[in-house]
């Protein structure tokens, strides 16, 4: 019975620990997608200490391939030749 009940807890850690990295995932994602929408570019979000220090470079290059990402970055290029800025709190 305790082989059984330390396998459950190892199962459960392990849940906890995929939804972990996932939460943080998102959350350095919405970082970077803010601070391009406030006129950063992709590669100054990246180099952001927040985004640094809570993800891995392979993660980081990874984003690259993310549409969320890149619809981003259009949208700014879009607004940049418009000659509109979105309220960012400058």
């Amino acid at each position: 019975m305790p082989e059984r009940f330390a396998k459950l807890v190892k199962a459960i850690q392990h849940l906890f620990e995929d939804m972990g990295v996932d939460v943080v995932e998102e959350r350095v994602l919405r970082f970077i997608l803010q601070e391009i929408h406030c006129g950063k570019t992709l590669e100054d979000a990246l180099d952001e200490p927040y985004v640094t220090n809570n993800t891995k470079p392979a993660w980081r290059r990874e984003i690259l391939e993310r549409p969320e990402v890149i619809r981003a970055v259009e949208e700014e290029v879009e607004k940049t030749f418009e000659g509109h800025r979105g309220d960012c709190g400058e």
